[in-house]
């Protein structure tokens, strides 16, 4: 690709990328433990975010034109062109080469896009990318970062309490907003259908503007569990849980809809399985009654839908977001990362792609990867997910789709649109985003390849080689600065000690300086096999029977502190355990992971333990918490004087407490601890480990 400049000057963002992942909730009548966002960055990447650059008013009517490219448009007026036309932040033309060209002038931009694929950016209608990015010891930087990189340009922030939308706010008024962010606000109740019903939302009017690239999509409410208890289905889910569980009478939730909806709000309704589909279909038909000029309202997840259901998405104008990729490998080999299967009788049901596409052509169905937390934020698994339902194991073989689930997989066309323009419609945006047509925002990205052309594999071979939102760069591939003139060279750090307030190991090729391993076993850990990941395969021992292999430790540091993790890990047999670890002098332990345990009357199955150990035996009550549906897990252990106290992060970003252990004596080490395996082969995987202190 080349560039010729005369006085127009690109713009260019250094931006990292970083991510994680998190989800659910047990049960509970307490008020939630809301997250509230960490207004300063708890950890860096060594890069500046600058604020958004002022408006060049002769750069604006210079203007970009990119030329000699494969252009899909998602516009059916005109599904493909070879040039587009730029000026300030939209779109002013989009053609052939020749008539845009002559359209130049001296002070434009020429960029020959030497045959390359440009497209629409990504528009993810479902995430918690803001809501759970610091407590992933993440900032707002690495968060938008990662989803740029993936070509995300617009993301639907799809939880925030008044703490949240309050920092977003901050954030776009002093530009620092590189994606656009549609947020959603929940000011009535959690995800384990708590209620607690506030009016600080009153203060942002319905799809308002709250700044730069932010604007207020709606409000989220659930009609069924999954981010905590499980989804509400009309079949028994084995192993005697039930049917699941609905938090409304059909009458309270048309009225909470309504209510919401009469005030002019788009509402996101939580309903993964059948039965609290039934409910928000219900609940928006009667909305839509009420108000017939009201809103356009979504139906989030969509997970379980019956045959019988999907016809009636077109009759009451319902918006059906989906997952894109499928955790196939989970549902083969039933290794227990979700608690909640659904029976091979009624797999046709779930995620039904195909199904809801032909059964409702006239409906909008958007695709979402519910990131961080219950599936990959990386917009090319996502779209190989929905091609080919497959997925790709950690050992690198394939998880092949069972019939009833591959039949439900839609072409890349159609992927491609629920990635872009079918985005945009589930966010109220689709007159400003989603498709490459004149008078809309100039967001698009140039791909590595034509998605439409490579074999359906090769699809997770396709990268981002640049981002542009509203006509500016603001990513660009390392391995293509030949498309980016000007774009500076990034790094990362690996381990980081920021001089006692804060010590955060990343894993990324060596361990930092600090770190001892015990009783180690060098084949049974490594940094290499996923990058930027510590893999610790569980071993036999433990601190209740032999000693464990592999126990990665450091000092403790002296008076109070925070441990948090984040560990991938899929415990299936009895007593495996994989989190962090307090050691003292005498030989106590104190453990808090995700383990499974079935011994009768006293385990929980798959779920959280905080453990109090010494000498191979429990000292007083040790604790469990089911698990949510998931094998990926953000763990806190906090020390405040002599009492530890265990939380986890749900999906909602909640820290959810699991119980507190008093210790008299001071700590000796903190670290990590995969084992209490029964014979080899699972492994745990940490992303990073952080000390906080006062």
């Amino acid at each position: 690709m080349t560039v010729r400049r005369s006085t127009l000057h690109l713009a260019v963002i250094v931006l990292a990328a970083a991510g994680l992942s998190a989800c659910g909730r047990p049960g509970g009548t307490e008020a939630p433990v809301i997250l509230e966002p960490t207004l300063q960055p708890t950890a860096t990447l060594g890069l500046a975010l600058p604020s958004a650059p002022a408006p060049d008013a002769g750069a604006a009517e210079a203007g970009i034109v990119f030329y000699n490219g494969v252009i899909l448009t998602m516009d059916d007026a005109r599904p493909t062109a070879s040039a587009i036309r730029i000026q300030g932040e939209r779109i002013v033309a989009v053609g052939d080469d020749a008539p845009l060209l002559a359209e130049a002038n001296p002070s434009t931009t020429l960029v020959d896009l030497g045959g390359r694929t440009m497209m629409p950016g990504f528009i993810d209608a479902h995430t918690h990318l803001f809501h759970v990015a610091s407590s992933f010891g993440k900032d707002d930087l690495s968060a938008q970062a990662e989803a740029l990189q993936f070509g995300i340009t617009s993301v639907g922030e799809l939880w925030s309490d008044q703490a949240l939308a309050a920092h977003l706010t901050e954030l776009a008024a002093g530009g620092d907003l590189r994606l656009r962010v549609s947020l959603y606000v929940a000011p009535f109740l959690d995800g384990c259908g708590n209620v607690y019903d506030q009016d600080w939302y009153q203060a942002f009017a319905p799809g308002a503007s709250l700044g730069h690239h932010l604007r207020l999509g709606g409000i989220k409410i659930y009609t069924d569990g999954g981010s905590c208890n499980a989804p509400a289905v009309s079949f028994q889910y084995p192993g005697g849980t039930g049917q699941g569980d609905l938090y409304f009478s059909q009458a309270d939730l048309n009225a909470t809809v309504e209510r919401f909806a009469g005030q002019g709000y788009q509402m996101a309704i939580h309903a993964i399985g059948d039965r609290g589909i039934d409910q928000a279909l219900e609940a928006i038909a009667a909305a839509n009654a009420a108000n017939p000029d009201g809103p356009r309202h979504r139906i989030e997840h969509t997970a379980v839908v019956r045959p019988d259901q999907m016809r009636r998405f077109e009759e009451v104008d319902a918006v059906g977001v989906l997952f894109g990729s499928y955790p196939t490998c989970s549902l083969v080999h039933r290794d227990g990362s979700f608690q909640y299967y659904t029976p091979d009788d009624y797999l046709s049901w779930e995620w039904p792609w195909r199904s809801l596409l032909e059964a409702a052509p006239g409906a909008h169905f958007a695709y979402h990867s519910d990131a961080y937390g219950v599936r990959p934020l990386d917009t090319f698994l996502n779209l190989h997910g929905l091609v080919t339902r497959s997925e790709f194991a950690e050992d690198g073989t394939v998880c092949q789709p069972p019939p009833a689930l591959a039949a439900n997989a839609i072409p890349v066309a159609q992927a491609l649109r629920a990635m872009t323009i079918e985005g945009a419609f589930a966010l109220g945006q689709e007159t400003e985003l989603g498709s490459l047509s004149p008078g809309k925002l100039a967001d698009l990205i140039v791909l590595s390849d034509n998605p439409l052309e490579v074999a359906a594999d090769d699809l997770l071979a396709l990268h981002v080689q640049m981002t542009l939102v509203g006509g500016q760069v603001v990513y660009c591939a390392d391995s293509d600065r030949a498309l980016c003139p000007e774009f500076p060279a990034t790094s990362r750090p690996t381990s980081s000690d920021s001089g006692g307030n804060q010590f955060r190991e990343d894993f990324d090729s060596v361990l930092g300086p600090g770190w001892s391993w015990e009783h180690e076993d060098p084949a049974g850990w490594s940094l290499a096999t996923t990058p930027g990941w510590l893999r610790i395969d569980l071993s036999a021992g433990g601190f209740l029977s032999a000693a464990p292999s592999n126990v990665l430790l450091r000092p403790a540091p002296q008076g109070d502190f925070e441990l948090l993790t984040a560990v991938r890990v899929s415990p299936t047999r009895n007593f495996e355990f994989a989190g962090l670890i307090v050691t003292f002098g005498d030989g106590q332990v104190l453990q808090f992971g995700r383990a499974y345990c079935d011994v009768p009357g006293v385990c929980t199955g798959s779920g959280y333990y905080f453990d109090n150990l010494r000498g191979g035996a429990s000292i007083g009550s040790n604790y469990a918490l089911p698990g949510f549906a998931g094998s990926q897990h953000i763990l806190r252990l906090h020390r405040q004087g002599t009492t530890y106290s265990a939380s986890y992060l749900s999906l909602d970003g909640e820290w959810i407490p699991i119980a507190s252990h008093i210790v008299e004596q001071a700590p000796v080490s903190i670290g990590l601890l995969a084992a209490q395996a029964p014979s080899p082969g699972p492994v745990a995987e940490f992303d990073f480990i952080e000390v906080r202190t006062p």
